[in-house]
C-alpha cells in the first residue's frame, strides 16, 4: 500500500541535495531547508569516484554540468622532488569498474544538483535556519528563526560540520581534529601556467598528481573544464587546528621549499590562502533520534554523504511502499551505513598516513611497495590505495544502490536470498561474478 511521506532536509549543501534527488526517485515529498539567504557552496575541488560518479550518471547529473566536469585519465605518485614512484592509468579503473574517475569544482556540481533536485519535485527553502527540533514517535518538527514551523514524517539532518540537527541530537558530540593535520587549499587558472616553460608541464594531460613529502603532501587535479588548477597541500602544525586561517604566503611557501620545482612554481603564483581544519564528529553511537525519525547523514566527507543520501533513499522507499516503518528504516540504514562511512573516513586518514611519512626505512618500504606499477605489473596488494585491488574494489568499486537493495531484501526476507540454481547469495554473485557477465554484456550492446 502506498503512503505519503514528508521527508524534510535541513542544510542544501551536496549532501542534502543528493538526498533530495534521491528521496523523490523513491516518490517521498521533499522539502530542503536552507540557513543560508543564497544557494551556494564554497570551497573549489571535489573528487567524484567510481563510488559517487555511478549516482551522478543515474541522476543525470553529468550532463547538466557538461563540459564542467573533468575525467582524470591517470593518477602519478611521486617524492616530494618530482620522482615518480606509482601510476595507475584511470582508464583501466573505470574499464574495470564500469564508471569514471571526476573531479568537479564544488559550486558547479552544486548548482547542477539543486537544478536535479528541483526538476524532480523538492521543494528548496532558503533563509530558513533551524533553532528548534521537536520529535515525538509519530513526527518530527523543525522551527525557523524567523518562527515558521514545519511538520515531517522523517528529519534528514545535512546541516554541515557545525550541525543545528547534530548539536540537539547528540549535545556532546563537537567536531574536533583527529591530528595536527592541516590543509592550505589554492587554485590557479591553467592560462596562467601555460606561460611558464617549467610549470607547464604538469598541465599536458588530465592527471591527478600526488606529492609526498615528510610529514606533508600536495595533490594536484585540473577542474573546471580543465581550466582551473586546483591544488590541496597538507602539512601538520604545533598545534591542532580548529579554524580557518589566513596565512602567511611566505609561510605557505616555506612549507613546500624542498619539493619538486614545478610544482612550487604553481604556488608561487597563488596569490593569497587560507589554511583549513581537518574536523571529524565520529565514529558515533548513533546517527538518530531515540524515536527514530531524525537522523544524521554526511559526517564523513560530501562525497560520503552522497552514498548516505541514496542509501536512506532507498530504505525509505520501502516506507513509502507501505513494506517497514520509518523506525525500521532508520535501523537498516545506521546498521549498514555507519561502519561503511567509518571505513571510508579511515582511507583517507591512511592516504594521508601513507603520504606523509618521513624519509627513512618506512618510507623505503611504502616506495618499493608501488614500484610495480611503474612497469605496468598488478600485485594483489599496494601502498598506492588508488591502485590497491583491495581498496580499488571494496571503496571506488561499491555500489551503495546495490548494497542498499541487499540490506532491505535480507531484512524482508530474514535471511540472506540466494540464487535457487547456483546456491549463491545476490551478494557475492555481485562481487565476484556479475562484475565480468554485465562488462561482456555490455560489450555485445556496444557492437
Amino acid at each position: 500500500m502506498h503512503q505519503r511521506i514528508h521527508v524534510g532536509i535541513v542544510g542544501a549543501g551536496l549532501g542534502g541535495l543528493a538526498a533530495a534527488i534521491a528521496l523523490r526517485r523513491v516518490d517521498a515529498e521533499v522539502t530542503v531547508l536552507e540557513a543560508a539567504s543564497e544557494l551556494g557552496e564554497i570551497g573549489a575541488g571535489i573528487q567524484m569516484t567510481p563510488n559517487v560518479s555511478r549516482l551522478l550518471l543515474a541522476w543525470g547529473v553529468t550532463d547538466v554540468i557538461g563540459k564542467k566536469i573533468v575525467q582524470i585519465r591517470e593518477l602519478n605518485l611521486r617524492r616530494q622532488d618530482g620522482t615518480k614512484m606509482g601510476h595507475i592509468s584511470m582508464e583501466d579503473i573505470e574499464s574495470q569498474l564500469g564508471y569514471p574517475w571526476y573531479v568537479v569544482h564544488r559550486a558547479h556540481l552544486h548548482e547542477s544538483l539543486l537544478k536535479i533536485a528541483e526538476s524532480n519535485g523538492a521543494k528548496i527553502l532558503i533563509d530558513s535556519r533551524a533553532s528548534e527540533i521537536q520529535y515525538t514517535t509519530t513526527q518530527a518538527s523543525i522551527t525557523t528563526t524567523k518562527g515558521k514551523r514545519y511538520v515531517f514524517d522523517l528529519l534528514v539532518g545535512s546541516d554541515g560540520l557545525h550541525s543545528t540537527v547534530r548539536r540537539i541530537l547528540l549535545p556532546t558530540v563537537a567536531p574536533m581534529p583527529p591530528t595536527t593535520n592541516c590543509c592550505y587549499r589554492a587554485t590557479v587558472p591553467y592560462s596562467q601556467i601555460k606561460k611558464d616553460p617549467v610549470a607547464r608541464e604538469l598541465i599536458q594531460k588530465s592527471t591527478m598528481e600526488v606529492w609526498m613529502g615528510n610529514n606533508s603532501y600536495i595533490i594536484s587535479y585540473p577542474i573546471s573544464g580543465g581550466e582551473v588548477f586546483n591544488m590541496v597541500l597538507a602539512h601538520h602544525r604545533p598545534k591542532p587546528v580548529t579554524t580557518v586561517e589566513n596565512v602567511d604566503m611566505d609561510e605557505l611557501r616555506d612549507t613546500y621549499k624542498d619539493y619538486d620545482p614545478r610544482i612550487k612554481r604553481i604556488i608561487n603564483m597563488v596569490p593569497e590562502a587560507q589554511r583549513w581544519p581537518l574536523m571529524v564528529t565520529g565514529p558515533l553511537d548513533t546517527w538518530s533520534s531515540s524515536t527514530k525519525n531524525v537522523v544524521l547523514i554526511g559526517d564523513a566527507g560530501a562525497a560520503t554523504s552522497m552514498e548516505d543520501g541514496a542509501f536512506l533513499a532507498l530504505v525509505v522507499g520501502e516506507v513509502v511502499k507501505g513494506n517497514i516503518s520509518i523506525a525500521e528504516a532508520v535501523n537498516v540504514y545506521e546498521e549498514q551505513r555507519m561502519p561503511k562511512a567509518y571505513a571510508k573516513q579511515q582511507i583517507s586518514f591512511l592516504n594521508g598516513a601513507i603520504w606523509q611519512l618521513p624519509d627513512g626505512p618506512a618510507q623505503q618500504a611504502r616506495d618499493q611497495a608501488m614500484a610495480h606499477e611503474l612497469q605496468g605489473q598488478q600485485s594483489i596488494r599496494s601502498s598506492n590505495l588508488y591502485g590497491d585491488p583491495t581498496t580499488v574494489l571494496e571503496v571506488y568499486g561499491y555500489d551503495v544502490e546495490s548494497h542498499a537493495k541487499h540490506a532491505i531484501s535480507i531484512y524482508l526476507q530474514q535471511q540472506e536470498p540466494a540464487d535457487r540454481r547456483t546456491g549463491v547469495t545476490k551478494a557475492l554473485e555481485d562481487k565476484y561474478m556479475n562484475w565480468f557477465l554485465i562488462a561482456k554484456r555490455k560489450d555485445r550492446e556496444r557492437l
